[in-house]
Parts: C-alpha cells; structure tokens; sequence
C-alpha cells in the first residue's frame, strides 16, 4: 500500500532548483520542448530569460547533470558560477560599456584558469598569472580553449616577479602539460547564473550587464571548445533590449514559459518520482504521467472542488491560480498547504481549505520576495505595496493614480520620493509601471485566467490605450489575502 508521507519534505522537491540534489532534480524534470538548444553540445552559446522562481537555475543544474551523466561525450569541464562570483574577481567601477566588454572577457578566462589550477592543485592567486591580456586573447582565437590558455600561462611563469615566482612549484609546466594533453579534445562549458542580482536601470548597470552579454557572445564564436549557459531575468533583459550591442543575441535568448499542463505535469512527476524511491514494485509507480495524472495527483490532494463556474474542478486548478505558472511558488504553496494538512485531525491528503489557510502566510512570503529581490530599486517598496492594503482587485490607469496618491504619495514633493528603478521619480506613473514590472499587477483579459506580464509587453503601461483608461489591471490572486482584497 501506498502512503504519501506529507511530512517528507522531497515530496515536493526543493524550492531552490540549484540546491536540489542533481539525481533527485532529474528524477522529477519535465524538460520543455524550447530548451533543446540549452541542451545542445553544437549551440556554442544559449541564454535563458526568465522572471524570478521560474526555474533559470534548476534548468542549469539539469543541463550540469546531463553533461556529468552522458556515457559517449568527452568529459567535459564544468563550472557553475554565479555572477557575483565574477564580479569578485576584479573593478567594474565606473567602467564605459566598450572596455567592460574586453575586461569580462578577461575575467572569464581567469575564472576558467582558476578553476585549471584548482584541479592540478595550484591556486593561481596572482594576476601576473591568472589575468590573460586582450592581445593575448586575440593570439588564441580560433584555436581550443584550454591549450590556448595553459600555453599563455606556461609563457607567464618566466616573467612574474619574484615574490610570486617563490609560490610556484618546480613541476607547474609539467602539471600543465599533462593537463593539456589530457583534456586535448575536452570543451570547457562555464555556467553563469544570477548575472543580474542587484540589477538597476540605469546607464551603470546598462552598461555593466550589456557588456557581459556582449563579452559572452564574442568569447563563445571565438574560442574553440567553449560553451556558455547564462541566465537573465526577463524585466532586465527587457531595459536592455535597446543597446545597439545587443541587437544581434535575441536569436540565443530561450524565454521560460511554463503552460498549465506543463505545471501539471511537473506537480504530477514528482509524486510519481516520489513513489518510484518509496514503493518501487506498487501498482502506482508503473503509473503513465500523460495518462494517469488525475491518478497521481489523487494520492496527494483531495478533488473535486468547486473553482469558478466549475463544480467538478481538479484541486490543481486552484493551486495553478495561486502559483501565477512559476514552480518555486507551486512548490512552496504545496509545502506549506502539506504542513496545516498534518495537522488537521485525520487528514490524508491536502484539500482546498488547506491552501485558503495558508494564504495569508504564502502572499506575505511573495511580498518578502519582492522586498528581496527588488528593494536595491527602490527603497520604500514594503510601503508602496501596502498602498493597496484592503483596495480593489482591479482597476484602471486612473484608479491606481489615485490608490497612489492617496496611500503613498499623499502631501509629499516630487523630490521627496525616492529614485523609481535608477532614475528619478517624476510622476504617479512611474510607481504605476514599477509594481507592473514587479508583477504585482498584471493585464487582466476578463476570463480570471489570462494575464499580459511586463515581459511580455513592457511598454504597456505608458502607453496611450492604458492612459486613456483602456485596459483593465489586476492585483494578482496570490497577493490577495495578505492585503485584504476581497
């Protein structure tokens, strides 16, 4: 017999697809049909674009177990990073876009050679050693990688100044030369996640995150062997668009977009996976994901419920609601509804007055995310957000002008607001198109299941047909309780 432990924590698996257990996250991955580019070995560079808990990072560390795992491929190198890693590894201060470009060329190198000498035990601490010149760059173009590089170190250990010559092993070119031979014919592939943490929209960091995106393309068409995965959110890449550097790398940019049967399907494979570990020789692990899913989801959540005009609804209906197509907020919505069905007096499964519980709780965590990830942008965001404590749930161009003024901005001057994303506050609008980009507000279609996000169409909100109170916004359902919007 079956028996859903919702105690277990990897029912659901983690809401941080980079600390997932790589074997357990491919347990449980539906892989999209777009991402096979990502995947591909061929694809010299690919980009993932996404809004935040839409899984850019699990998607890296899906493709980092496909490469550990696949039998006939060279072994390759891997090195997972995170862009404030790069960002540690030199001075982007105040730096125009064209030199940017050639320095995180050069810091992507020196991370590739530190993660060499990491792997021939020896750290390369010194930049004599570590950074590769632009000229130098250019005299390995076209050529592998990894000797390329080994052979500009090799020429270097002549040349350092004595002080750090005293550091360096009497075998150092001989441990290259053996890693050299070794990894001859291997490709070097460099994961960069988070590029963008921190991220203001602004000419600074424009000009910052521009050039890396600049840097990457050059680095993947010039250098043999090297692959590059990266990922963007999708509201930056939509302030970047406009850089005339960029015009050519819309054609690597893979966009995240989960349907609601592909959010079934992974809700659904998990529990599968789940059982699969637990109760291998069950009739329920020989289950079929596109043929038994209202099975498998029956064995965790109670249906029917009655949602909307619908009085035979899956209970996923509401949990697809709530989650807004991302999983980390499905995952965490499920967690949190499993631990208040634990402890409800004989309850087996979770049922819908499990989620409506925990509601409160799961908008207010979707409002620390927010605060998190965006507070860099501006700085009284947990106050323009309880501007629409106990409004509407829809409104109009004009509607939230007026929330805004009479819950934020109310006697203070103009200059007494402060910089909206980097640049500085003007007018009620401004804070209208902020929360928009935030994904507090979205375009609602008047069928409660069709939403236009800022990425979607950024310039949505200034636009003539929005001013001319046109379009219809809504507050979205996972924020709902918290603020007290019926």
């Amino acid at each position: 017999m079956v028996y859903i432990n919702l105690k277990d924590k990897k029912l659901f698996g983690n809401e941080a697809g980079e600390d997932e257990d790589l074997d357990l996250l491919n347990s449980y991955y539906i892989d999209h049909e777009d991402f096979e580019d990502f995947f591909d070995k061929d694809e010299r560079l690919s980009i993932v674009s996404a809004r935040k808990g839409m899984g850019k990072s699990a998607l890296l560390s899906r493709l980092e177990f496909k490469l550990k795992s696949e039998p006939n491929y060279t072994s390759p190198i891997i090195i997972r990073v995170k862009g404030n890693d790069l960002l540690g590894l030199g001075d982007f201060t105040d730096k125009d876009q064209a030199y940017l470009e050639n320095y995180w060329k050069q810091i992507i190198c020196k991370k590739i050679i530190l993660e060499i000498g990491d792997t021939i035990g020896f750290a390369f601490t010194s930049d004599e050693m570590s950074i590769i010149e632009i000229a130098e760059l250019e005299g390995i173009k076209s050529k592998n990688i990894v000797g390329g590089l080994i052979s500009r170190i090799k020429g270097k250990i002549p040349l350092v100044n004595a002080e750090v010559k005293n550091t360096i092993p009497s075998d150092l070119e001989s441990l290259l030369n053996n890693y050299q031979e070794s990894n001859a014919n291997s490709k070097v592939w460099i994961l960069i996640d988070d590029i963008d943490a921190k991220f203001q929209n602004n000419e600074k960091y424009q000009a910052r995150v521009g050039s890396f995106f600049s840097a990457i393309r050059a680095l993947a068409f010039d250098l043999n062997n090297l692959n590059i995965r990266a990922t963007v959110r999708s509201d930056v890449w939509s302030c970047l668009r406009h850089l005339e550097d960029l015009d050519k790398m819309e054609q690597y940019i893979i966009d995240i977009f989960w349907s609601k049967r592909y959010m079934r399907d992974m809700l659904t494979n998990k529990i599968l996976a789940y059982i699969k570990r637990l109760y291998p020789e069950s009739p329920q692990a020989k289950y079929k994901l596109k043929s038994d899913y209202n099975k498998l989801l029956d064995l965790v959540f109670n249906s029917p419920i009655n949602w909307g005009n619908d009085s035979n609804a899956q209970l996923f209906e509401a949990i697809s609601t709530f989650s807004n197509r991302r999983p980390r907020w499905m995952a965490q919505l499920c967690r949190m509804a499993a631990e208040k069905a634990r402890k409800s007096p004989n309850a087996r499964k979770i049922d819908l007055e499990h989620i409506k519980y925990i509601l409160e709780n799961f908008g207010k965590n979707r409002r620390d995310d927010l605060i998190k990830e965006h507070l860099h942008q501006f700085e009284e965001l947990e106050i323009l957000i309880d501007a629409f404590r106990a409004t509407d749930k829809e409104f109009k161009y004009s509607d939230i002008n007026k929330v805004l003024e009479d819950n934020f901005i109310k006697e203070r001057e103009v200059d007494k607001i402060p910089n909206v994303d980097g640049s500085k506050y003007c007018r009620p609008e401004d804070l209208g198109n902020f929360i928009y980009k935030l994904g507090l507000i979205s375009r609602s279609h008047g069928d409660g299941k069709t939403f236009t996000h800022f990425s979607d169409d950024p310039d949505l909100y200034r636009s003539n047909e929005n001013r001319n109170d046109n379009i219809v916004w809504s507050i979205h359902p996972s924020y709902r309780t918290f603020l007290n919007i019926k």
